[in-house]
């Protein structure tokens, strides 16, 4: 219709007509944008100049009724980042509307709706704030006649027949769609164009049609919907119509001039469609338009096929459910988000009108003195479940403040099952419940969870990840307190009821959890220091209970007792009245003694009264990605389906904006419409969108990612074999389709994610593993060449079966590994005629071929990243290390105490020095000195206690992470009869092994998978023979093949735990088959030292000083461990002797350290040194460690006596004590023997 075929000369009847018609020198780029959110608006603003240049339309169509209500759905209160793309395309197409939101006024730093961080580049706004800013200069072209917009228009893109579709209960005037009826009204095979042209609307009854007794639906206003009643009287001569209801709603007196609207018995809503009628675009044969008729009751759930002409669609409805064109690239877990706004908020916790950072010398010291008006400082936090699950419990069980009692107990009440309180009520099932939370919270495996504090003027945001455990432990309960609803359930819709009634109470619980976070976080010291004494309570349920509005402080909101209906805040507390404001912002002076309820904080809806729906939420979150970039609407005439924002790609909201790559699609494609004006091919338009929406789809999983192989709070790339496999099929015909490169379809970025997917770190250059993992990649892309052949209407009959019967003789090949040579013998004896051969060859076998070659580049991937260590989780992890973990420092640290105690003992004699002055000055002098010293000695003190507590952490390391590695070394000398008589409880190779596949077990159960029968059967079979090389290798063989490669495929963080076991299996392997001469003295020597390790292990754990340390160098630690003990252990150590050849029963921890480690140097002499190099390092670690330890504890005690001395001193020179004065005088030799210890054993 667009393309000009003759040329017209003034002559020709046309000519007149063409003088009106405008001619363009390409198609006009028509577009529909379905989504009025923040992308879907932003879409439409910033493609209407190229639209309309075009001669084109652009269209809008909104599922909501926010244009018509003027933005007042917008209630979406989470706070989003928007990074320098979208201020500047905001600030280009908004103007003075951005201004007004983000620019602050004179003398402010900041503005009350938009957070500015202009150190980081970013500014924050509320969702609903920024599609309002949107929604305004979207209705202004609207105005302006420049665009279309079509409110509740609840169209969607269907992927499997690539058309836009609607619900026939959506249908409106005007819209177009496609039926399989020609012009004249008869059944055809292809599709004509039809239009709405009529809606026809239920009729409400008039007055002479009701009669006594009728059972009818009656509209409410202020309920918004139809409820049942029955007309029971009649008074022509009263003028009366008394309805009586049947449910809990009062019964209606009407006159007939104020008679609602009366529907029939069944009407569902007010103003329904009951027949929609259609007109036929083309005129029939006999003149004039065909029309039809449709009940609305046939069609209400019928897919329509809009006809949407030459038009680009482009999508941004957000994220999808379930849908099957999106490729899941990483694992779910769970998250949440809280929303709180108010007063409180704005005048309590920070004030954005003010400066950011006060002035003056004390501001400076932010750690004392901090008077930053923003409370949270950096948004990102760590909190522990613990504490939160005890706040729970506190919470429901507190009998000074027992709202949260009362809001559960009214939940029930309220509910349509009232009847769940009967017997044991609902709040005793939950106290129950958070005293199990309680218990179980310390054995969480994500013991401290990600935080995110946004916060604006009014609003703060917290959004948070939850452990998985709580999650399960969440469903359990609610399945436990709606259970005697679920067994009485029987039909779909009472199963429906008790479902939803299960969801509002785990949305509860939800608020719960959320209310003891903001109170663990509020106590718990972590926001900014200046603003700490500044953070109010802050609620998430309404108070059931009266007080007095003088006991609310400034800021709190509340309703009157005895009349809720509006909601308040207190502005200013005078003497004897309060001014309040209610939500329209009106003034009003209450006494302090008017009865009210304090409201909850949450974030109210657009009306400011109610709480909004989406105030607090939780959701499972992961990242996806759709399968095409665009896909071909008319490629004849390049009109495309294109998917924008979290249609297309979404991020991590805890990492990054979920607008990430929003803005870069809606740039995008308006370069891809702009182009089309400027006469680009459409197949190089087509490629270049390709090309950077590909990787906007990497950038955006990226940031949610990170490396890759997060160590934690990072979501994981994790997914099945023919998951991942539908995503590259669809990827292989996009680039065939815009003629792009093939061998490039997987970039760099994108092998990363599928390479930390499918081979797990450890597993790059394994033979076993990676033969087992091609097997199964091949097998799943087979399957899915068999399922779109399937789907290929134009193969002939037993083509499929043909194919899977050749596949099945071809097993020989296909184990061989060499795909390319596979599929050529498998295409060349396919039993199918020449055509069908063809067809299959050019289009599945072809892409087939393609995904084995990208299986083929994520190996080779692998394995180059592996050699040059580009599989890490950041690049902390590539830093180099310090040197105190290759030589042993201790000494070198040690030297300094030399100084502080020669200093003491300095300071000790100056202060006696000028005692002998008697002089008043001298007096003073001395005192001065001594109280220095108090200080000095003080310091002496905390800090070997630190160098004290560094010692004991390194004993405690090399018992949690050393000593099985010496018990392993030395238990791989024995020989093999000898090895055997051990049990198993007392093999090293075992205990490690069960702590390993214990951890397994455990993240197993954490990400929900079966129970592993076959790996514990495997498991099992390896300890009967756990000396035996062989058995060893056959459980390695297990495990690479069937459990990584296949069984727990889906997960990385499963399969990284199964990577440790098959480390573990290969050490083992390796110590047992190492090269050594295994001599009868060698193997007697080595179970020597083998029992004698045991029996040290157990002895060493008790001298272990384990538990925080407070203060940084403070541990609460058992009597024997106390200094003046461990000191007379020092001087014991340098009496006693040990032994080379077996245990001294009374020796000291450090001489048996040093006995077994003189041992180890025999054992490994007898054996050329070749054994126990490593270990003998450890054990000689351990033993200066010990020794370092008692001479701190020995140190500290001279200090301790100089600090008490000191004190002394300093008392008696003030007060002129001479008895003290004489104490003092002899006492001070400790500062003398600290400073000989300092010469003697530290320098």
């Amino acid at each position: 219709p667009f393309v000009c075929q003759k040329e017209y000369t003034a002559s020709d009847p046309e000519w007149r007509e063409l003088a009106r018609t405008k001619i363009v020198r390409v198609p006009p780029q028509s577009m529909i944008v379905i989504g009025g959110g923040p992308t879907g608006l932003m879409t439409t603003v910033h493609c209407t100049e190229a639209v309309l240049a075009s001669g084109g339309v652009m269209k809008l169509f909104e599922a909501r009724d926010a244009f018509a209500k003027g933005g007042a759905t917008f209630e979406r209160a989470q706070i989003v980042r928007l990074d320098s793309r979208w201020i500047g395309m905001l600030r280009y197409h908004l103007g003075t509307g951005f201004e007004d939101v983000y620019i602050p006024a004179s003398g402010e730093t900041d503005s009350q709706l938009g957070n500015t961080l202009p150190t980081q580049g970013f500014v924050e706004i509320t969702i609903k704030d920024l599609e309002n800013m949107l929604n305004v200069e979207t209705s202004k072209m609207w105005s302006k006649g420049l665009i279309k917009v079509y409110t509740d228009a609840r169209s969607q893109y269907d992927a499997e027949s690539n058309t836009l579709t609607k619900f026939g209960e959506y249908l409106k005037v005007d819209d177009g769609i496609l039926r399989r009826v020609d012009e004249n009204g008869n059944r055809c095979k292809g599709y004509n164009s039809w239009r709405v042209a009529e809606l026809i609307y239920t009729q409400a009854f008039q007055l002479k049609d009701l009669t006594v007794g009728m059972e009818c639906g009656i509209y409410l206003g202020q309920e918004n919907a139809i409820l049942p009643y029955r007309l029971t009287a009649v008074d022509i001569d009263a003028d009366l119509y008394v309805f009586k209801s049947l449910t809990d709603k009062e019964d209606l007196h009407a006159s007939s001039t104020n008679l609602p609207s009366v529907y029939p018995k069944g009407t569902k809503k007010h103003g329904s469609v009951e027949k929609v009628i259609i007109e036929s675009v083309k005129k029939g044969s006999q003149g004039g338009y065909a029309r039809d008729e449709l009940k609305m009751s046939a069609i209400k759930k019928e897919k329509f096929t809009l006809d949407i002409g030459h038009t680009h669609v482009v999508e941004a409805i957000g994220k999808p459910h379930g849908s099957n064109v999106h490729f899941s690239v990483t694992t779910y877990e769970p998250y949440g988000v809280c929303c709180i706004q108010g007063l409180k908020v704005s005048m309590g916790m920070h004030n954005f009108g003010e400066k950011r950072w006060g002035t003056g010398l004390l501001d400076d010291i932010r750690s004392q003195n901090d008077q930053n008006t923003r409370i949270v400082g950096d948004f990102t936090k760590m909190v522990r479940s613990e504490p939160i699950a005890r706040k729970m419990l506190e919470f429901v069980t507190d009998k000074r403040d027992r709202n949260w009692e009362m809001h559960f107990t009214e939940l029930v009440r309220k509910s349509d099952y009232p009847e769940l309180n009967d017997g044991v009520p609902i709040i005793d099932k939950i106290v129950d419940a958070c005293r199990l939370l309680v218990d179980i919270a310390p054995s969480f495996i994500r013991k401290t969870l990600q935080t995110r504090f946004f916060e604006t003027g009014d609003n703060y945001y917290l959004g948070m990840e939850f452990g998985r455990e709580y999650d399960n432990w969440k469903n359990r309960l609610a399945d436990e307190l709606v259970d005697p609803l679920t067994r009485k359930a029987k039909d779909k819709d009472s199963k429906k009821s008790v479902g939803r009634f299960r969801g509002v109470l785990m949305h509860h619980i939800d608020r719960l959890w959320y209310d003891g976070c903001l109170e663990t976080i509020r106590t718990g010291d972590v926001y900014n220091p200046g603003a700490k004494r500044r953070i109010p309570r802050l609620y998430l349920i309404n108070s059931y209970t009266d007080v007095k509005l003088g006991s609310l402080p400034v800021g709190e909101s509340f309703r009157l007792s005895n009349d809720p209906k509006g909601k308040y805040e207190i502005v200013l507390k005078g003497v004897g009245q309060i001014v309040v404001r209610d939500v329209e912002g009106m003034i009003s002076k209450m006494k302090k003694s008017t009865l009210v309820k304090r409201e909850g904080n949450l974030t109210r809806s657009p009306d400011g009264n109610n709480e909004s729906r989406v105030s607090l939420a939780t959701f499972p979150v992961g990242h996806y990605v759709n399968h095409r970039t665009m896909r071909l609407n008319d490629s004849e005439k390049g009109y495309v389906f294109a998917f924008v924002g979290d249609e297309q790609a979404t991020p991590h909201f805890m990492r990054y904006s979920g607008l990430t790559g929003a803005c870069i699609n809606a740039m995008l494609f308006n370069n891809f419409v702009k182009q089309a004006n400027e006469g680009v091919p459409f197949i190089d338009r087509f490629k270049l969108y390709s090309i950077e929406t590909n990787w906007s789809n990497g950038e955006v999983v990226q940031r949610g990612t990170g490396a890759n192989y997060g160590e934690d709070g990072f979501l994981r790339p994790g997914f099945s074999y023919s998951h991942g496999i539908d995503y590259l099929y669809s990827k292989v015909i996009e680039y065939r389709e815009s003629d792009q490169d093939l061998d490039g379809i997987l970039s760099r970025d994108w092998k990363v994610k599928f390479a930390a997917s499918m081979i797990p770190r450890g597993m790059e250059l394994n033979p076993r593993f990676v033969r087992s993992m091609y097997q199964q990649f091949h097998q799943a892309v087979f399957e899915k060449v068999v399922a779109e052949a399937k789907k290929d209407k134009s193969l002939g009959d037993g083509v499929v079966e043909a194919m899977e019967t050749r596949y099945k003789e071809v097993e020989i090949e296909r184990e061989s590994g060499d795909f390319d040579a596979f599929w050529d013998s498998y295409l060349s004896e396919l039993d199918v005629d020449e055509e069908d051969k063809r067809k299959v060859g050019d289009e599945q076998i072809f892409i087939a071929r393609r995904l084995d070659q990208m299986c083929r580049q994520i190996v080779e991937f692998a394995n180059k990243s592996y050699l040059y260590n580009e599989r890490v989780s950041s690049e902390l992890y590539n830093q180099p290390k310090p040197v105190d973990s290759i030589v042993d420092d201790f000494a070198v640290e040690a030297q300094n105490f030399a100084n502080s105690l020669t200093m003491s003992a300095a300071f000790s004699s100056g202060a006696l020095a000028f005692t002998l002055i008697n002089t008043s000055v001298g007096s003073v002098w001395s005192g001065i000195v001594a109280f220095l010293n108090i200080l000095l000695s003080f310091g002496t003190m905390t800090n070997v206690s630190r160098y004290k507590l560094r010692n004991e952490e390194a004993r405690i390391i090399f018992q949690d992470e050393k000593m099985l590695r010496c018990l392993k070394a030395v238990f791989a000398v024995i020989d093999q009869p000898t090895r055997a008589t051990y049990l198993l409880d007392k093999n090293p190779f075992t205990e490690d092994l069960n702590k390993k596949v214990g951890v397994f077990l455990n993240a197993l159960k954490y990400y929900d998978f079966e129970e592993p029968t076959e790996f514990l059967e495997g498991f099992e079979a390896l300890k009967a023979n756990i000396n035996e090389p062989k058995a060893i290798r056959a459980f390695q063989e297990k495990l690479s093949s069937d459990f990584l490669a296949d069984k727990y495929q889906l997960s990385s963080y499963v399969q990284e735990y199964l990577v440790a076991i098959y480390a573990s299996c290969e050490e083992m392997h390796f110590l047992l088959t190492k090269s050594v001469q295994r001599t009868a003295v060698g193997s007697g020597e080595a179970k020597t030292l083998f029992d004698r390790l045991w029996r040290f292990r157990e002895k060493l754990e008790g001298t272990l000083q384990r538990g925080p340390v407070r203060f940084g160098f403070l541990k609460k630690r058992s009597v024997t461990q106390w200094d003046l003990f461990a000191s007379l252990q020092y001087f014991y150590s340098l009496l006693c002797c040990s032994s080379r050849s077996r245990t001294v029963p009374v020796s000291t921890i450090s001489n048996e350290t040093l006995g077994i480690s003189r041992q180890a140097r025999h054992l490994s002499g007898l054996h050329q040194s070749q054994i126990l190099r490593r270990e003998i390092r450890d054990l000689d670690s351990l033993y200066w460690a010990t020794r370092e330890s008692y001479i701190g504890s020995l140190i500290f005690m001279a200090g301790f006596s100089v600090f008490l001395v000191s004190i002394v001193f300093t008392i008696a020179r003030i007060g002129s004590i001479r008895v003290l004065l004489d104490v003092a005088f002899w006492a001070s030799l400790a500062s003398a023997f600290g400073a000989i210890l300092a010469t003697f054993h530290l320098c």
